[in-house]
């Protein structure tokens, strides 16, 4: 069975509405984005292994229909040499790419909170960012705390521009897509050859929230996912009807988890420093490769 190639991907980056972006281009009539939206496949290491039960699984993602889009939004994709490879190597027309980029120090810090909500950091704002400046990025398989080096929009965007026509890419800032949903969404239409829509329903980016007992939901959601070895005994002990069904049972009761909601605090003038300080080459780096000025960037302005 062949792979289904959908047509565009918005690769990231990571926590500067992805998630806003997916939903709100699978309200076209013409678009279908994935029922879920990133399922890293075109960058999983046993890609060029998937059996044809895993490339029907990731087929039924999108709906049978008759759009001319078909998309989904695995941030994962930004940072992963697999999958330019992967694309490179199966695809004869190139597919559309949609990066959505936030404030660098904005997306640190709402990367950092995020994963404190989680539960899955310990640290704090100041001992983060010093952890992360020593070390280099590695492929990973769980939740990443790689806060720094996900904001080097120049460094990980230049291999597709080295890859890929520019006239397949387009940036769009997470800033101005929060202040006019509507002509950031019809920006991407025109990009994609699709008309324009008269009116849309706005969409909220995922909302910082805390995680009530988080030990054990990291527990289930490895579990679920297969990250323990126990999980991987079982499918010796149990049938596979019997242990898909607890996979499903359990990511679905994950879905309804406990959550309380919350609000990170602002980063200090400071760190805002710092950060400007670590990002500035990397900023005016982006702002000549991409052709844009990043204005809505008041911290890189000068």
């Amino acid at each position: 069975m062949l792979h289904f190639k959908p047509n565009l991907f918005i690769p990231g980056a990571a926590k500067s509405g992805t998630t806003s972006l997916h939903n709100l281009l699978n309200q076209h009539p013409e678009i279908c984005m994935s029922t879920v939206k990133e399922p890293g496949y075109w960058k999983n290491e046993r890609f060029k292994h998937f059996k044809d039960i895993e490339k029907e699984n990731y087929l039924n993602l999108f709906m049978k229909s008759n759009h001319k889009i078909f998309g989904e939004s695995t941030t994962a994709y930004m940072y992963y040499d697999t999958f330019i490879n992967n694309i490179n190597s199966n695809y004869k027309v190139s597919p559309k790419f949609i990066f959505i980029l936030r404030n660098p120090i904005d997306r640190f810090n709402s990367h950092f909170w995020w994963m404190k909500g989680l539960g899955l950091e310990k640290s704090n704002f100041q001992q983060a960012l010093t952890e992360n400046l020593n070390n280099e990025f590695k492929p990973y398989n769980y939740y990443p705390k790689y806060y720094f080096q996900f904001g080097l929009y120049a460094k990980w965007l230049k291999q597709f521009y080295n890859c890929f026509e520019g006239s397949n890419i387009k940036i769009i800032t997470f800033e101005k897509l929060m202040n006019n949903q509507l002509e950031a969404a019809n920006s991407c239409f025109e990009f994609l050859g699709l008309k324009r829509l008269d009116s849309i329903s706005n969409h909220t980016s995922n909302q910082t929230a805390l995680l009530k007992n988080p030990q054990l939901y990291h527990f289930l959601n490895k579990s679920a996912i297969g990250k323990y070895s126990y999980t991987k005994i079982g499918k010796y002990l149990l049938p596979k009807r019997t242990i898909d069904w607890i996979k499903i049972s359990i990511k679905n009761s994950l879905k309804n988890w406990d959550k309380e909601k919350a609000s990170y605090p602002k980063i200090s003038k400071e760190n805002r420093y710092d950060l400007k300080a670590l990002y500035s080459k990397d900023v005016s780096d982006l702002k000549k490769l991409t052709h844009y000025n990043y204005r809505e960037w008041t911290d890189f302005n000068s």
